[in-house]
């Protein structure tokens, strides 16, 4: 494909993709600032935070634009460079590298193989090291900054941590206002919850704490509504922001978090706006809204659509599962992790046996076609009476209720109290998921995420900034597992020092203190 169609192609797509939008914003106005995502447009037009940004961004003022990873480089295994085309912005089809000044989200860990492609493929320099007075200015946030966002410094010439709704509008007018590059990023990078990436080779700013925004910023929600989302002609609200709970593989735990804040119901009904024929209720512990099954009702009743996030099998009920299933739900899905009752104790997931098999008669009851458990393999202290367990309960489910099993294998994260355990590895993670797949003899559908990209992400968030650099080596290589493993192999790195609050109190505790609840874990390295 030559050049000249490539860019007529995309321009035909951006053109189509606009067309298919319901928007409120439909801007007209120039805009200095690209607001990036580096997977392609169904994914990022899904992200309730990227959307939230980019409206809030518009409606203060800050011209504002979208751009996306072009599709084509998505496969996360792919022969780099790819054929050039153009990294074009959804508004106004101009070059990502026209930009002054350029927002990415990043959500997790593998998405830093887009963050690569994207930015060398928009002819901007990747590393913040090398970029001159005449390149934009990047700054990196997005979910992945709650946990370790290290990897992200060499590319950032700002990271902000945590919740940005107040901090990148404050940290754009300290760019738009200083004089010269230097003194701009030092300029935003005095704000708090915000550092300077890695624009002198080698010097690494500590990393800060995550930002929480203002109550008055909430909820987020959505600036458009589209078909071609993963979340399709969804309008998205968060009705709660955060999690009270301590599941100790979480990074969105409540004692790292900051806990759960409930919004009366009043505020995410009053941004809904009249087209949006389907809502979306998103948060990380949306089933623990207290008022949550009135406000389903509620949507419902006003003839909408409504999906919800995170639902907890320990909080069905027979009207919520009705208003539910009046809502257009089909499958319902829950999530037990922990794949025994003593693993559930030991992460502190409070999900019992009881639930899961009480939930499995209500969704039978009312006549839903699958039920859907997420499962994680491989947390530590896991052995195969724990496997042996998982199959016995699944059949058991699948006797009652159509049942999907999908599975993840355990990473260590950063800011949670399992930070620094070691990952099962990917034969055993396979020879661990085979015995699953025999022991439910077909009877049940199984839907395993690969443990090789699980070990891909477990290297990134255990490592420090040196990870970017490995990453850049495995996306130039090809981006299969073993260029990964290979260019992990191939870049030196110091250990990183544990971060998380919890893991002090540990150390200080002696005798019978010292075990978490359930089974003692193993002893951090």
């Amino acid at each position: 494909m030559s050049h000249a169609s490539g860019k007529s192609d995309e321009r035909a797509l951006i053109r189509a993709r606009r067309d298919r939008e319901t928007t409120t914003l439909r801007l007209a106005h120039p805009a200095e600032v690209a607001l990036a995502y580096p997977s392609p447009y169904r994914v990022g037009m899904s992200s309730l935070g990227f959307q939230t940004l980019y409206r809030l961004l518009n409606e203060q003022g800050i011209g504002t634009h979208r751009v996306f990873l072009p599709d084509v480089w998505e496969p996360l295994a792919l022969p780099w460079p790819q054929p050039s085309r153009p990294v074009l912005s959804i508004e106004a089809e101009r070059p990502l590298s026209s930009y002054a000044i350029i927002g990415v989200s990043v959500a997790y860990e593998l998405e830093l193989a887009g963050l690569i492609r994207l930015f060398e493929g928009a002819g901007i320099p990747l590393l913040a090291a090398e970029r001159g007075p005449r390149d934009p200015i990047v700054l990196i946030g997005g979910p992945l900054t709650n946990s370790n966002p290290s990897a992200l410094l060499p590319f950032a010439d700002l990271l902000i941590a945590g919740e940005a709704e107040h901090l990148l509008p404050a940290a754009i007018r300290e760019l738009q206002g200083a004089h010269g590059r230097r003194a701009a990023i030092e300029a935003a990078g005095a704000l708090p919850n915000t550092c300077i990436g890695e624009i002198d080779r080698g010097y690494f700013a500590p990393l800060p704490p995550p930002a929480r925004a203002p109550d008055d910023l909430l909820p987020a929600y959505s600036a458009i509504v589209t078909p071609e989302a993963e979340l399709a002609d969804i309008f998205l609200v968060e009705p709660e922001r955060g999690c009270s709970r301590r599941c100790t593989f979480c990074v969105m735990r409540g004692s790292t978090a900051g806990g759960m804040r409930i919004l009366d119901m009043e505020r995410p009904l009053a941004v809904i706006p009249e087209y949006a024929r389907r809502v979306g209720l998103v948060g990380a512990a949306v089933t623990d809204l207290p008022h949550l099954e009135e406000l389903v009702a509620h949507l419902v009743e006003s003839g909408r659509g409504v999906a919800v996030s995170s639902l907890r099998a320990d909080r069905l009920t027979p009207r919520f599962l009705r208003d539910l299933e009046r809502g257009g739900y089909r499958t319902i899905t829950v999530a037990s992790d922990g794949i025994s009752e003593r693993m559930r104790l030991a992460l502190d997931r409070k999900i019992r046996e009881q639930h899961l098999l009480r939930a499995a008669a209500l969704i039978h009851e009312h006549g839903f076609h699958r039920m859907k458990i997420y499962q994680m393999i491989g947390a530590p202290g896991e052995t195969d009476a724990d496997v042996d367990e998982l199959i016995r309960l699944a059949l058991e489910i699948a006797s009652i209720q159509r049942l999907t099993l999908t599975f993840s294998t355990f990473v260590a994260k950063r800011n949670t109290p399992l930070d620094g355990q070691p990952f099962l590895g990917v034969k055993e993670a396979e020879a661990r998921l085979q015995r699953i797949r025999a022991g439910l003899r077909g009877r049940v559908e199984m839907r395993p995420q690969s443990p090789r990209w699980a070990h891909v992400e477990y290297l990134l968030a255990q490592w420090g900034p040196e990870a970017g650099y490995a990453a850049i080596r495995a996306v130039h290589d090809g981006g299969r597992y073993a260029d990964w493993i290979r260019a992990f192999a191939a870049t030196p790195h110091a250990p990183r020092a544990l971060r998380y609050g919890d893991e002090d109190a540990w150390e200080r505790r002696k005798g019978k203190a010292a075990e978490r609840r359930g089974v003692p874990l193993p002893v951090l390295a």
